[in-house]
């Protein structure tokens, strides 16, 4: 198993494009691509594609809910 193998395990997260984790977020592509572009949404470069992972979103999505459950306790005061 080569260094750059053992960093990265594929059972946990995948490689996916835009479309994927447009799907994912149940979200259009477009917005995908404002969130690469602000970098709310991680993303890498493959050669022309950008590409993020399920992980990253598996993290957006938590980061959300976490930002959701305080604003929801300090509404409630």
């Amino acid at each position: 198993m080569g260094s750059a193998e053992s960093l990265i395990n594929t059972s946990e997260s995948r490689t996916i494009t835009a479309k994927e984790a447009a799907v994912m977020l149940g979200v259009s592509q477009s917005t995908i691509y404002r969130m690469f572009n602000s970098g709310e949404l991680v993303s890498f470069k493959v050669r022309n594609a950008r590409r993020t992972s399920t992980a990253a979103c598996e993290d957006y999505i938590r980061r959300q809910q976490a930002r959701e459950a305080t604003l929801c306790r300090i509404r409630r005061g």
